[in-house]
């Protein structure tokens, strides 16, 4: 998973994850096991999340006799990490 990170004030970060276009329907679990992982390491760093959101970029079609857009297959994650309080 693609990660960036921004600074975003006085002790916080903001840190976008985006998983890989696979071209098919995204695993939340995986996604979101792997910023766990991620959380837990900052975690022992002194930091924690405050907030996050998610948005989809890109989605499938939708096929013959399916209803709605069909499903996400590209997503970005943002996570707000500020300093654990001491």
């Amino acid at each position: 998973m693609e990660r960036s990170e921004f600074d975003a004030g006085e002790d916080q970060q903001l840190v976008l994850y985006q998983p890989d276009d696979i071209g098919a329907e995204l695993d939340p679990t995986q996604i979101y096991a792997e910023i766990a992982d991620d959380a837990a390491q900052r975690a022992r760093d002194g930091q924690r999340i405050v907030t996050m959101t998610w948005v989809h970029l890109r989605h499938a079609g939708s096929f013959i006799g399916n209803d709605g857009s069909g499903f996400a297959t590209k997503a970005a994650v943002a996570v707000v990490y500020g300093a654990a309080p001491r």
